[in-house]
């Protein structure tokens, strides 16, 4: 009708799982926001923002949520590392030194124990896990803060829990939600939808195995504590557990600088099993040597001319940067160092994190590995499918475990408790780790001779890490997704580079395929195979975190999540000012 005023709705934008990632999100978002409404001079069609969360609290996440996690369980990244905020690297480890009086009080034993153990590198400091926790919280509020004071509406739905959603016409998505108190559900409108739903955990229905190390209070007050527990995985999680079933215990210093471990009364045996039996490196002083070969240009200009990247390329320039800073080639072969013992390979890794390998006490590999950490995203998109699929199979575990090192004090802590024979490590010969016998937890392991021996268990902890095979997530909403086609799981490439799609069906995964939700990594929106064989990306839906490690191998880590969720950000506002009716954003 002519003349007529037609009122345009609000624009509503949705970001499902309030932790890490959605707070980042939502303060990247609100941002740029400021920085585009400055810039355009021009108030927009009404902005929504909601958020949704199962916990009742926005900011931490599973990870760093001090429900789960307990004080001297450590951030194992290097605080510089862990901002949300990527036009602000340094973020968390400038909240950190605001708030140092406050922490000294809260978590006087790691003070204690890890004054001067912390780390070696004065650069590199780690705090408690409910430290970040802290900061995301403090992150998210001011974040709502700003944005209702621009004029966005914050709509927050803590204890609630989405349990489908599906695109529908003009772009709009239509959002079922779970009150997780009452009971009711509700349904919601969105123009865009960000996916940042965490970890998940597949459960079983023995009440004797854990599948997470998390919550830690609820490992302790359901594992007896005299029980002999088998942990399964080396890796940090692992190390977090071990901390974890330790703790009524208590560690002083020696007269060498060691460690000693004082049980309590009574003492919980722990065994962890692992194919590798290899833990994670320790985190060293980082030196001044500046990668030659293994750098951007470099790696750009064999993108460019090599018909196909492969590992071999890249391990070259690592082994090139390697022998330029140590003088001579580097010996690989005592990097797993099958020959020693998991206690010597420890006592090890503690003695160059403490003394490095360098002129200057500073740990050589770990300053060359360093510096290809901003670019291993990159990198990793780079490799065409089989080689990704070789680097998971071949070359994954040993990355992160230098790529990710433990703090020294969580290492020597470790070393007590081995000295102590109160933790053990096994390697494990089959797949699955382990089998029922009598009830119990039954573990094939290797001998010190290479012989077959088993060992069974009440008691099992499942450390080995969040799944990168997204189809096997029990969250509701996970198996509704799949199960509506509305996301897929990343298929094969042949050597054509044609789609293959796995029989059509979306929920499971193909051989030899990574496992991750498909999206499209430079925008992270969603990605499907229609059934006519199109590939589209959707408009409307993006995700963001663990579900997709297939594809984006710093997805779990806290500046990969930033560095995604900046550029969804970018791209949610650009919409928004752009001159696009409402239906079409």
């Amino acid at each position: 009708m002519k003349g007529s005023t037609k009122k345009k709705g609000p624009l509503i934008f949705t970001i499902i799982g309030g932790g890490l990632t959605g707070t980042s999100m939502l303060c990247q978002f609100v941002a740029r926001f400021q920085a585009a409404l400055l810039k355009k001079k021009r108030q927009p069609s009404p902005i929504e923002i909601h958020i949704i969360e199962k916990d009742q609290v926005f900011g931490p996440g599973f990870p760093h949520s001090d429900q789960n996690a307990m004080p001297f369980h450590l951030i194992n990244m290097c605080a510089r590392d862990m901002s949300i905020l990527v036009s602000k690297p340094n973020d968390f480890q400038s909240w950190a030194d605001r708030h140092l009086h406050s922490m000294a009080k809260r978590f006087p034993e790691v003070v204690a124990v890890g004054r001067k153990r912390l780390s070696p590198d004065p650069e590199c400091r780690h705090y408690p896990r409910s430290t970040m926790g802290e900061y995301l919280k403090a992150r998210f509020k001011q974040a709502v803060i700003k944005a209702e004071n621009m004029g966005i509406r914050v709509r927050l739905f803590p204890g609630h829990e989405v349990v489908n959603l599906w695109e529908k016409a003009n772009n709009r998505v239509h959002i079922k939600v779970l009150n997780l108190e009452s009971g009711r559900e509700m349904a919601l409108l969105a123009n865009r939808v960000l996916l940042a739903t965490g970890h998940w955990f597949v459960e079983r229905n023995d009440l004797r195995y854990f599948a997470s190390p998390w919550p830690a209070g609820f490992l302790q007050s359901h594992i007896p504590e005299d029980a002999n527990v088998a942990i399964m995985g080396t890796s940090l999680s692992a190390i977090d557990a071990v901390l974890t079933l330790t703790a009524k215990g208590t560690f002083s210093d020696t007269a060498s600088g060691e460690l000693f471990y004082r049980p309590a009364k009574k003492i919980r045996h722990l065994t962890l099993y692992s194919r590798n039996a290899l833990f994670p490196a320790v985190r060293g002083r980082r030196g001044s040597y500046k990668n030659k070969f293994l750098t951007p240009e470099k790696i750009q200009f064999l993108i460019n001319h090599e018909k196909e990247l492969v590992l071999e390329d890249l391990l070259t320039l690592l082994n090139m940067d390697l022998k330029e800073a140590y003088g001579h080639q580097f010996p690989w072969k005592g990097v797993t160092e099958a020959e020693r013992t998991p206690a010597e390979r420890l006592q090890k890794h503690i003695h160059d994190a403490r003394h490095g390998d360098g002129p200057k006490g500073e740990l050589i590999w770990q300053t060359v590995l360093q510096q290809v950490f901003p670019m291993v995203r990159e990198l990793y998109l780079a490799l065409p499918r089989k080689e990704r699929m070789r680097f998971e199979r071949d070359f994954s575990t040993l990355f992160f475990a230098h790529a990710a090192p433990m703090p020294l004090v969580n290492a020597m802590k470790l070393m007590a408790l081995m000295q102590s024979d109160i933790v053990r490590v096994r390697q494990v010969f089959e797949n699955p780790s382990f089998k029922m016998k009598n009830g119990l937890f039954c573990f094939v392991y290797k001998g010190p001779y290479g012989e077959k021996l088993t060992d069974t268990h009440r008691f099992v902890v499942d450390a080995r890490g969040q799944s990168r095979f997204y189809n096997r997530n029990p969250q509701t909403l996970a198996v509704n997704l799949l199960k509506s086609g509305t996301i897929q799981i990343e298929p094969l490439v042949l050597e054509n580079h044609k789609t293959r799609m796995n029989n059509g069906c979306a929920a499971e995964t193909p051989s030899g395929g990574t496992g991750s939700l498909w999206v499209d990594p430079s925008t992270h929106r969603i990605r499907r195979t229609e059934m006519n064989g199109r590939v589209v990306k959707s408009e409307s839906i993006y995700a963001v975190g663990a579900m997709t490690r297939g594809q984006i191998i710093d997805a779990s880590m806290a500046h990969g999540s930033a560095v995604s969720t900046q550029t969804i950000a970018e791209n949610w506002v650009d919409q928004i000012f752009s001159d696009r009716p409402t239906s079409q954003i």
